[in-house]
Order: structure tokens, then sequence, then C-alpha cells
């Protein structure tokens, strides 16, 4: 039984007191405003402490085992090696707060935020994070073995040497987030977003990451053996050393992948290659081979050309084009470098297109086409600007722009006879 009243502990904490190594078991302290409160080393087993404002509290080494804490706000608040073994966080702003090795076995985090949270080495096996917001947060060497993490977002997390063995990670959103060294061995992954992921030297052995989104994440030296990977999409994903040995690799989505030591785009394995390659059969092919590099250089003027460039070509162009035709294949990287300016050109094929620099679209009323077409993805950076239409393939184009580009642009996509309908456009500014 406690040894404070709950009127007693809020006196307390209004006056700056501090609380600590108090018997505050079963307390109900539903709502209290406890902000910047001092709990260390406090007994809280099976507290309620639902919707209470703990803002910056302390609560290092606390025993909060079974507590109720549903809807707190516990932003920025110190749990430090505090036990929550059980405890129903669901809905709790855990924001900034530190909770390096707690114990959150079996807790319910359930739509929980702990976006920005610090979790180095916490224990989180069995926990429920279902839908939580975990971006930015830190969580290395931490053990995540058998969570539900349905639906979680893991965007940019650090979760190196962190362990999510038989974790379920269906439709979460690791976009962006550090895997290097982690252990994912089983887990269930359908779905799951590792766009950008870092996943070097990863054990995923029997994951299943069937329609999984791949697209340039880091898998160099990653063991994929007997790995679900059927529908999932590797486009760009860097592979050197990548062991995927008796991996199901049906229908799996590549224009092609990074071979490369230093993952620099220098070693490429084509989309015709890529089944072969993942199942260890053939080696990539050399892409810095010059039959199938083209580089436009600064100062240079090109008008009125029809130039084609086959499967799996790099092509960079700091040139001014003119009224000119690309034709891409599929794979294709076509960059148009920040000096680069295409003027009334047309881009057409399913290639992959980045704007640093300038693509305008002819204003003249003439072209009646749009101004790229059938590009399988399209990205314009920070300092890209893009005037015109984009006409998107029936399996539709992948669009990233970075903030500070500029855009003035109708997206259509493609009628039954291969020509645009204008069902589904839209007009974009940035």
């Amino acid at each position: 039984m406690a040894e404070l009243t709950p009127d007693a502990v809020v006196s307390k904490v209004k006056r700056g007191e501090k609380i600590d190594r108090a018997d505050l078991s079963g307390i109900n302290l539903a709502n209290a405003v406890l902000e910047g409160a001092s709990f260390r080393r406090c007994d809280m087993v099976g507290a309620n402490l639902e919707g209470a404002r703990l803002r910056n509290a302390n609560l290092k080494s606390a025993n909060l085992c079974e507590a109720f804490l549903s809807g707190a706000d516990l932003r920025d608040a110190n749990l430090d090696n505090a036990d929550l073994e059980g405890a129903n966080l669901q809905r709790t702003l855990l924001a900034g707060a530190n909770l390096s090795r707690a114990n959150l076995e079996g807790a319910n985090l359930q739509g929980a935020n702990l976006a920005g949270a610090r979790l180095t080495h916490a224990q989180l096996d069995l926990a429920n994070l279902g839908g939580a917001d975990v971006a930015g947060a830190v969580l290395t060497h931490a053990d995540l073995g058998e969570c539900y993490l349905g639906g979680v977002k893991m965007m940019k997390s650090e979760l190196t040497n962190a362990n999510l063995s038989d974790s379920n990670l269906e439709d979460a959103d690791f976009s962006g987030a550090t895997l290097g060294d982690a252990t994912l061995r089983s887990v269930k992954g359908r779905g799951v977003k590792l766009v950008g992921a870092v996943l070097t030297k990863a054990d995923l052995t029997k994951a299943n990451l069937a329609s999984a989104d791949l697209t340039n994440a880091d898998l160099r030296n990653a063991t994929l053996g007997d790995a679900k990977l059927e529908g999932a999409n590797f486009t760009g994903a860097k592979v050197y050393g990548i062991n995927a040995k008796g991996a199901n690799i049906q229908g799996i989505k590549a224009d092609w992948l990074d071979n490369s030591p230093n993952a620099d785009g220098s070693v490429r394995v084509t989309a015709t290659q890529v089944a072969a390659f993942l199942a260890g059969e053939m080696p990539a092919r050399p892409a810095d081979d010059r039959s199938n590099r083209r580089y436009f250089g600064r100062g240079d003027t090109l008008r009125n050309a029809a130039l084609q460039f086959d499967e799996g070509a790099m092509v960079e162009i700091e040139s001014l084009f003119e009224q000119c035709t690309i034709a891409l294949g599929r794979g294709t990287e076509l960059v148009i470098g920040s000096d680069g300016v295409l003027q009334g050109c047309q881009i057409t094929g399913a290639g992959n297109i980045t704007i640093n620099g300038k693509f305008f679209e002819k204003t003249d009323g003439k072209r009646a086409q749009a101004g790229i077409i059938g590009a399988s993805q399209l990205v314009v950076t920070s300092t890209g600007s893009l005037v015109g239409a984009v006409q998107q393939p029936a399996e539709l184009t992948r669009f990233a722009f970075e903030p500070g580009c500029q855009l003035r642009m109708k997206i259509t996509t493609a009628g039954p006879t291969g020509n645009g309908n204008g069902n589904g456009s839209k007009s974009s500014k940035k």
C-alpha cells in the first residue's frame, strides 16, 4: 500500500520536493499534474497514472511494473533503467524520453509516441508497438525479439546491433533507418518499407519480406538465406557481398542493383540479371563500361537531336539540350546535373530520372504529348526545376520532390491506348 496519499504526492510536487525511493505501489494519480517531479527509485507497481502530466519527470530506476500509463504525458522524461514490464502505455507521449536500459518486456505501447526517444539497450521483447511513432529514436543494442511492430513508424531510427528476431513488421515503415549488424531472423515483414535503410551485415535469414520496398536500401554483406522476397522491390539496392542463397525471389522487382564495394554505383546489375545474381548464379557486369556511360559536359549545346540509351545505361547531362528527344531503356539512369538545362525536350521510357538542374517543356502549345512519358522514377532535388507534364505508365511513376525544388507540372496516367487521358491528373507547385 502506498505510504503517501495522492493529494500528499501532488502537494509535494507543487512545493518542488522530491519523492525519491517512496513506496507508491497501487497509488491512483490519474490525470495528476506532476511535471518535473522526481520519483527516482520509487516503487510504483500497479500505479494508476492514466493521463498524468509527467513531462520532464525523473523516474530513473523506478519500478512501474503493470502500471497504467495510458495517455500519460512523459515527454522528455527520464526513465533510464526503469522497470515497465507489462505496463500499459497505449497512446502515451514519450517523445524525447530517455528509456535507456529500461525493461519494457510485454509492455503495451500501441499508438504511443516515442519519436526521438532513447532506448539504447532497452528490453522490448514481446512488447506491442503496433502503430507507434518511433521515428528518429535510438534503439542501438535494443532487444525487440517477438515484438509486434505492425504499422510502426521507424523512419530514420537507429537500430544498429538491435535484435528483432521473430518480430512482426508487416506494413511498418523503416525508411532511412539504420539496422547495421541487426538481427532480423524470421521476421514477418510483408509490405514493410525499408526505402534507403542501412542493413549492412544484417541477418535476415528466413525473413518474410514479400512485397517489401527495399528501394535504395544498403544490403552490403547482409544475409538473406531462405528469405521470402517474392514481389519485393530492390531497385537501386546496394548488394555487394549479399548472401541470398535459397531465397524465394519469384516476381522480385528491380530495375537495377548496385554491386560496387563502396556503394558508388560503379558496378551495376541490370534488370535482366537480377534474378540470376541474387541466386548466386552469376556476378554483376561492371557498369563503368564506357559503352554504357554517357556524359555531356558543361558548355556544350545540343539541338534537335534524337538520343536513345539502352537498358542499364548511365547518362549525366551538364549541358544545354534544346528540342531534343531522349529514349530511355528500362533501368537507365538519367541525371540532369545542376548545370544541365533541357529546354523544349521530351524524355520517354521506363528509366529513372533525377533533376538537379532544369527541365522545361515547350510552352507554345505545339507539343501534343507530355514532356516526360513512362518514367519509372522521377526525383526533383532541392536545386531542381521542372515545368511541364508527366505521363505515368500503367504501373505508375515513383515520385520524390525535395524541399526547395521548383515545380509547375501536370501528372496524367496512360489511357487504354497508351496515350494520356487526363484521368487523375493534377498540378503541383512547390
